[in-house]
């Protein structure tokens, strides 16, 4: 069962009483002898996520140890972690060609309540955590959020290789599952600035939140919707392949991108060793405004594949396992981030890591996927790090 299954599956549910809605991971969960249990097992390789046991905790802010909001056993059973014949996470191999994502269009029918939202903003934010008040994404020193009437695309499912790929046509996978309060959040991007009023980040969106619904789909709307990667289509086309809602996600790639085929394409791992524990720290001085914008870039995605398809958000604190690494860009400047070199490759400029996740606030456990790398420090750096900006700052709550 891949993690997508786990999820269609499962209910999330607040902890005991002492757990806020802000603590809430947002995972799959159901209630066992009091405990939240998150548990899967991995199909064989035709999913990028699996998923591990996992336990609540109670949280508070302003220290360092209080960035984990869920505290989980990074001992996952075998099964729970599918390996190539190598001993890699299959997770890591899965090419750009064969992630076969769509998006169908939604739209936003009401503003959240103004408590969740910054003074003066209207609509339905996009937020790092499936949870009303999980932080909005800023891009350009402003909160990423969708007008009322505002358009936004709503992610599938990854179609995995037994039951999509070229033989069948690339169709269309199961829209991805609600998840966090109420199972009201749904992943998703908006649409361009004039459709959704906003930009173009992907995270998750208040869909049906405490019995009030935020956003709905929206199939009539004219335009393709079309993933950030260039490589995913509209979902409407189904399992045809000369749909306009396939061909246009071609035509309106970006200069230099193939936009999406249906295709397998090579897996390409990296350099993979064993797995090496890593946290999350802060990369500062990459946005031109303040740690807000540096918290909220990109480098902070998980991904289905180095450049390529977001699945979740890590947040400073969070502890991974990297298993391999991979240069996506070539600069041989001497100022290239000594944080974002590849050792094997000479001038690597951004190198991405592909690794599993052993506890985050937004991202269940056993999770693989692939990362920035400059965002990764060892746990005693990251610590300090993470420490000192808490020490400035008070708490991350808003990043």
């Amino acid at each position: 069962m891949s993690l997508d299954d786990l999820l269609r599956n499962a209910g999330d549910r607040l902890a005991a009483g002492r757990v806020s809605r802000r603590s809430l991971i947002g995972g799959a969960a159901v209630g066992v002898a009091g405990a939240t249990v998150l548990a899967g097992c991995g199909d064989g390789g035709a999913s990028t996520t699996t998923a591990g046991a996992a336990t609540t905790a109670a949280h508070t802010d302003g220290t360092a140890k209080d960035l984990r909001v869920v505290s989980m056993d990074p001992t996952l059973p075998s099964q729970y972690k599918p390996k190539d014949a190598a001993g890699r996470p299959k997770g890591c191999g899965i090419a750009r060609g064969r992630i076969h994502v769509c998006y169908y269009p939604w739209k936003v029918t009401r503003s959240e309540p103004a408590e969740f939202l910054p003074k003066g903003v209207k609509g339905v934010a996009v937020r790092k955590g499936p949870e009303p008040d999980a932080p909005i994404i800023y891009k350009n020193g402003q909160p990423c959020v969708i007008r009322i009437g505002g358009v936004y695309a709503r992610q599938s499912e990854r179609q995995n290789d037994r039951t999509g790929g070229e033989a069948h046509n690339c169709p269309a996978p199961p829209i991805r599952a609600p998840r966090g309060v109420d199972q009201g959040f749904v992943w998703g991007h908006p649409g361009p600035p004039k459709e959704s009023g906003t930009f173009n980040k992907g995270g998750w969106i208040a869909a049906h939140v405490d019995g009030v619904t935020y956003s709905v789909p929206f199939p009539e709307h004219e335009r393709a919707m079309c993933g950030p990667a260039d490589l995913d289509f509209d979902c409407r086309a189904g399992d045809d392949p000369d749909s306009r809602w396939k061909a246009n996600c071609r035509k309106d790639a970006r200069p230099n991108d193939p936009g999406f085929k249906c295709n397998g394409g090579k897996t390409n791992f990296g350099h993979c060793g064993d797995p090496t524990l890593m946290e999350v720290g802060i990369q500062e001085n990459i946005d031109p405004y303040p740690l807000i914008g540096d918290l909220s870039h990109e480098r902070y995605n998980l991904k289905y594949q180095a450049d390529s398809t977001t699945i979740f958000w890590l947040v400073p604190g969070d502890t991974v396992k990297r298993s391999c690494y991979k240069c996506t860009l070539y600069n041989p400047s001497p100022t290239c981030p000594a944080e974002t070199i590849d050792p094997d490759s000479k001038g690597c400029c951004r190198s991405y890591s592909c690794v599993t996740v052993v506890k985050a606030r937004y991202c269940p456990t056993g999770v693989v996927g692939w990362i920035n790398s400059s965002v990764l420090r060892s746990p005693r750096v990251a610590q300090k790090q993470n420490a000192a900006a808490l020490k400035q700052l008070g708490s991350f709550n808003g990043y």
